[in-house]
């Protein structure tokens, strides 16, 4: 092969290579926070602290996850959750009296009030609360705490509230 021959197709397969991990580079960051079914359904690992799940929350609720949905039509775009359950929660808007307090700092948190001020607000807490079936949906890490996507539902299988909380 003539010496130039072989120049010509040194910077061909160079130009290619170039293009085809430009090309790459691209595809890679194209869309990224779009959410992608196929992507969430491969990454349901808690333990995953660079889940691709947490940048695809913010389009999954604005266009996918709307109050009306039924449980069926979550399962079916999500998969199954993480943990599904009923649990005890204050409704929201409500917030916990100051004398409930549980700050480190508090006159209800020193020894002589702790154990007291622990029953009042569990007291408390179980008078207030209401049960709400949720299901749960790892979607990544903060700092130390997994996040969670929390879907909330009423009683005939229909949800109506989702948001991103700390475990």
């Amino acid at each position: 092969m003539p010496i130039e021959d072989y120049q010509s197709f040194m910077r061909i397969r160079i130009w290619t290579y170039i293009i085809a991990f430009g090309l790459h580079s691209c595809s890679m960051f194209y869309d990224s926070n779009k959410f992608d079914r196929d992507v969430w359904l491969s990454n349901g690992d808690m333990n995953d602290t660079r889940n691709p799940r947490s940048k695809m929350t913010k389009d999954l609720l604005d266009n996918y996850l709307k109050p009306g949905i039924h449980r069926d039509s979550i399962l079916t775009l999500l998969g199954k959750p993480y943990l599904e359950q009923i649990e005890n929660r204050l409704p929201k808007g409500l917030e916990v009296p100051d004398s409930l307090s549980l700050v480190d700092d508090s006159d209800n948190f020193k020894n002589e009030t702790q154990e007291k001020t622990l029953d009042n607000f569990n007291q408390w807490v179980r008078a207030n609360g209401q049960s709400d079936t949720l299901m749960l949906y790892p979607v990544g890490w903060s700092t130390i705490d997994p996040n969670f996507l929390v879907i909330k539902f009423r009683p005939d299988s229909i949800a109506y509230e989702f948001w991103i909380e700390q475990h």
